[in-house]
């Protein structure tokens, strides 16, 4: 049975200047898994998930791309036409609605996948899927009350993949 202790903040920080270390030091691991992406193919860690969901479902919609990775869908067309310009995935019409265009990954882009750092999604949302169930839910609601703190919130980086903050 695995236990979890608390750790007691220390002796002259408070709680809230604990915390606000532990965000920093998320940011900090998030910024520097996108620079190792960066630095090893050259391409930003959002191309780098599309990239990995184009090959996890070959043949997936640009409007499906958009809700895997919790983005607008001008985003996702945006990623995928750097996708595409770079030789990484190609559009193909679907045989049953010729209106709607499939993604699928191209030998060069198995190459990048091959040769990427992982986890390819980012490890926020890596980590993110790791917790269980009911710990996720409380800290959505925990991050809610937070927000609802802030008095400078930006409401539309809801929508902007991490690597592109």
């Amino acid at each position: 049975m695995k236990t979890t202790t608390t750790i007691a903040p220390p002796p002259d920080h408070s709680l809230d200047m604990e915390v606000l270390r532990q965000f920093r030091m998320i940011f900090k691991s998030v910024r520097k898994h996108f620079q190792s992406i960066e630095d090893k193919l050259g391409i930003s860690g959002s191309l780098l998930w599309a990239l990995s969901a184009v090959a996890n479902t070959p043949g997936i919609s640009v409007t499906a791309l958009a809700q895997s990775m919790s983005v607008h869908q001008s985003t996702a067309s945006n990623i995928i036409a750097k996708l595409v310009e770079l030789d990484f995935v190609r559009k193909e019409r679907t045989e049953t609605d010729s209106r709607v265009t499939g993604l699928f990954v191209t030998p060069h882009g198995e190459e990048q996948l091959h040769q990427a750092p992982g986890p390819v999604r980012g490890l926020l949302p890596d980590a993110l899927d790791k917790l269980p169930y009911r710990t996720l839910r409380d800290l959505n609601q925990n991050l809610q009350v937070l927000l609802e703190q802030m008095e400078a919130l930006e409401a539309q980086g809801s929508e902007t993949p991490l690597a592109d903050i």
